[in-house]
């Protein structure tokens, strides 16, 4: 029997706090539609803090990616990364908290973790 997705998250922010500390991308880690954990410099990327993005009361790809590039995402996840198939990189217009945008680009990784397939997101902003 799997874990419980708040106990995941909690045992992911701890195990990979090394890893969001000295990454140079930004990271969030998706275990399923309300829960997920982010790193402090995904978060300054968007214009959030790390608490604000974690809230479970709006998804978070309805907060971070711009509207024009929903289905991209999701179908980069459905049939790249759920059920543990291949990680993938692609690019996407990111949203920050003010409304601006940016392009940026993704390392989208699945992983399983205690029964859980989570996808792993490591995300750079695109230069000019």
């Amino acid at each position: 029997m799997s874990a419980d997705p708040r106990q995941i998250v909690q045992e992911l922010a701890e195990h990979f706090q090394p890893i969001f500390e000295a990454s140079p991308d930004g990271i969030y880690l998706f275990v399923d539609d309300k829960h997920w954990i982010v790193s402090e410099k995904f978060a300054r990327m968007t214009g959030y803090t790390v608490a604000e993005l974690c809230d479970p009361s709006t998804h978070l790809l309805h907060r971070i990616v711009a509207e024009d590039d929903h289905q991209n995402c999701i179908w980069n996840f459905r049939n790249r990364v759920a059920n543990l198939a291949y990680p993938v990189t692609f690019r996407m217009r990111m949203k920050r908290k003010d409304g601006t945008t940016f392009a940026a680009e993704t390392d989208m990784i699945p992983l399983p973790w205690k029964g859980h397939a989570v996808a792993y997101h490591f995300v750079r902003a695109m230069r000019a």
